[in-house]
């Protein structure tokens, strides 16, 4: 498959060889890598928005399910009590850089109580993360070991793995008190109703596939996400029996 380059360590193994299509300038995957670019065993994730990233005031987040309920993380949190919240791949800013983390979502014995937020620790070998990957500053790339989704913590209720994740994708503002302002998502409304129902994803299986906002409506160019590109190399592929 051929595609853009994201990630820096991958240019590096990317020879001269460059071809154009589509008016942009892109890179053939080097070898062993799978869709998306992603070594096996790795989750690589491409995140679009409108216009370029305001990491200041904004965070970007992929939200993954992984319980295998099927039940699509939604921006109605406290009526839904963070239902499928399982992890997060966050990027943000602090100062004048943007960084990005994995999070854990540790659920409370209340369920009305916020899940709380467990930053969970990375080395460059297991999580990557491209603030500007096409150039444009509007695209940023994240690469994960699936590992890393095994999580730090199970905390007072264990964070369960299944083979089939569903997701969704927001922009959003801290509030205070483990609340978020939620600006857009992947649903046709946006930050509120009605909401993006997540396909389910198989993670034993590899695929690459990118998923468009439906909401095109949000106030700031740089809040408004355009799209989520998920691309699965496992390391032994097998089906998951759907």
């Amino acid at each position: 498959m051929i595609r853009k380059s994201s990630f820096g360590f991958i240019i590096v193994l990317v020879t001269a060889f460059i071809v154009v299509a589509c008016g942009r300038q892109v890179t053939p995957n080097p070898p062993g890598l799978g869709a998306g670019g992603a070594p096996p065993g790795f989750i690589a994730v491409h995140f679009d928005t409108t216009s370029t990233f305001n990491f200041q005031n904004y965070q970007y987040m992929i939200v993954f399910n992984t319980d295998g309920t099927g039940i699509t993380p939604s921006t109605d949190t406290l009526q839904t009590n963070w239902a499928g919240y399982s992890f997060a791949l966050i990027a943000l800013g602090r100062g004048a850089a943007a960084y990005a983390e994995p999070v854990q979502f540790l659920r409370n014995q209340n369920p009305h109580i916020p899940p709380a937020w467990l930053p969970l620790g990375t080395t460059p070998n297991t999580f990557t993360f491209n603030p500007n990957s096409n150039g444009g500053g509007n695209e940023f790339s994240l690469l994960v070991q699936k590992r890393v989704f095994q999580g730090a913590s199970p905390g007072p209720s264990p964070t369960p793995i299944a083979n089939v994740w569903t997701f969704n994708a927001f922009t959003t503002q801290a509030s205070g008190g483990g609340q978020f302002t939620f600006f857009d998502s992947l649903g046709p409304g946006g930050p509120v109703d009605p909401q993006f129902v997540s396909p389910r994803i198989c993670m034993t299986e590899p695929f690459d596939n990118t998923y468009y906002a439906y909401d095109q409506q949000v106030n700031d160019p740089a809040a408004e996400i355009v799209s989520v590109e998920i691309s699965n190399n496992p390391i032994a592929p097998t089906p998951c029996g759907k």
